[in-house]
């Protein structure tokens, strides 16, 4: 940018003539206008630093006019205005308009050197302050595209972190494979529903796009504690491990060769002969008993509530015994295995699911552990509260409903059906989604589960956000 081009408009020739000869003598680039229509037309051509014009100029445009213009079309120009009828009003008028200065004719050209010369030093000073400006906006861009890759980065590395976790998570076991995704999908479509929903009690209720990531992530982690759980607990399908179930059979067969051996050994005593097909006889007059005892036991090792009569029929499961190689008489089924026969309900007895329970501790002990951001601070808190209950049944805490956050209130919902829903597990079959939303109906009669929360799951038919990724028929309630 040429600081020293300057341009003088004046309708006299000679007066315009001597003043750009005087300011080419003096090192700058002077040209001459001699309307202000024509210097309009050479100003939107090219940049003047200064442009000295003549107050009145006959048949056109004033002096006043042009540098109005002038800062419409090139406003870094400064005008300085040149007149011979220069009154406190012009001068005021000229400010106005956007002059720098004015010069009352007739002057010296020392006069106007003087004005030329603040004006340049204005000028220069302005345009090193927008080179400042442009070099600081062109670094903090710079830096502000650092900063959006550097939080780009990071995002993209949390969230390869969360992913890693889950599968930590499903690994551990493998029955809930896609559980927390789902849970995910799901409770974030139900924050979404609760957006659109300009009523009832979720009516003054919104959140903004941070918050539903913070309720992704924490729905993605709530099962993170599962880790920290006994595989054999986390995934135990029946009472009895199958490792002691086959032990507790095979005594039962032990027990029968035992009876069938006493029977022979007693025979030979007593002078009967050698029969081959004898203990093949006795054999199988003990299968049936030995089978009765067996279905019994495998009824009670089901994960299921216990008919009054097979509690009953289990006493008898305490006086089997067998012959230990080493501790001569012993039982077949020990105290242990008969406590967990005995399980009222389901395949955990109180310590194992006491155990699995704890999982939630452990998530928010594990959660509570990364230096959240601002936008995602209760991803912790809202993960620590997803089991707890409206009327303090829940854990770990028993928390009541005014003390459980409303994004675990909606994450509950959303954890119980896909737990009832998602595909056959070890310890339960899949629930048909009609039969899971009258159970939610049911645990929030009972003051379990929200019923604002629930009443939106169902108008906006949240459910059927999982239905293609589960192995279930789709059927509308």
């Amino acid at each position: 940018m040429d600081t020293n081009r300057i341009l003088i408009v004046d309708d006299e020739p000679d007066f315009r003539t001597l003043l750009v000869e005087a300011l080419s003598s003096m090192g700058y680039s002077p040209e001459g206008a001699e309307t202000a229509e024509a210097a309009i037309q050479m100003a939107k051509a090219q940049h003047y630093a200064i442009i000295f014009t003549d107050l009145n100029m006959p048949g056109g445009l004033s002096g006043l006019d042009l540098i109005n213009t002038v800062q419409e079309i090139d406003p870094r120009t400064f005008c300085i205005l040149m007149t011979g009828y220069a009154t406190t009003e012009s001068a005021i008028q000229a400010l106005k308009r956007g002059a720098y200065d004015f010069i009352q004719k007739p002057f010296k050209l020392a006069e106007l050197d003087a004005s030329l010369v603040r004006a340049l030093d204005h000028y220069k000073l302005k345009r090193d302050n927008e080179a400042y400006q442009n070099q600081l906006e062109q670094m903090v861009q710079e830096r502000t595209q650092e900063i959006l890759k550097l939080n780009e980065n990071i995002e993209k590395l949390f969230e390869g972190f969360v992913n890693a976790a889950v599968t930590a998570i499903e690994e551990r076991d493998p029955s809930t494979s896609g559980h927390s995704a789902r849970v995910a999908l799901l409770t974030v479509g139900l924050a979404e529903a609760v957006n659109r929903t300009p009523a009832g009690p979720y009516g003054p209720v919104s959140f903004n796009d941070p918050q539903l990531r913070e309720i992704r992530y924490a729905s993605l982690l709530h099962d993170f504690g599962k880790v920290g759980v006994r595989e054999q607990v986390l995934v135990k399908a029946r009472k009895l491990e199958p490792e002691r179930l086959e032990r507790i059979l095979q005594r039962l067969y032990q027990r029968d060769l035992e009876a069938v051996n006493t029977r022979v050994l007693e025979a030979w005593k007593n002078g009967e002969p050698f029969d081959p097909a004898y203990a093949t006889v006795l054999l199988t007059a003990h299968r049936a008993e030995r089978e009765r005892i067996a279905d019994l036991i495998l009824r009670c090792n089901e994960p299921q509530v216990l008919p009054q009569e097979v509690v009953e029929a289990m006493d008898e499961l305490e006086e089997l015994g067998f012959h230990h190689w080493f501790e001569g008489e012993a039982r077949i089924l020990e105290s242990a295995d008969i406590s967990a026969l005995r399980i009222p309900k389901g395949s955990l007895s109180a310590e194992e699911r006491e155990e699995i329970n704890s999982h939630v501790q452990k998530t928010f002990n594990f959660l509570s552990k990364i230096p959240w951001t601002g936008a995602f601070a209760q991803v912790a808190d809202i993960a620590y509260a997803h089991h707890e209950r409206l009327n303090g049944m829940g854990y770990p805490r028993h928390l009541k409903s005014d003390e459980i956050p409303a994004q675990s209130k909606l994450m509950a919902i959303c954890d119980v059906y896909d737990a009832l829903v998602a595909a056959d597990r070890p310890y339960k079959a899949a629930v048909s989604i009609p039969r899971s939303l009258e159970i939610l109906e049911h645990e929030t009669r009972a003051g379990l589960l929200d019923r604002g929360a629930l009443d939106i799951f169902h108008e906006a038919k949240v459910y059927e956000l999982t239905k293609d990724m589960l192995n279930v028929k789709m059927v509308s309630p």
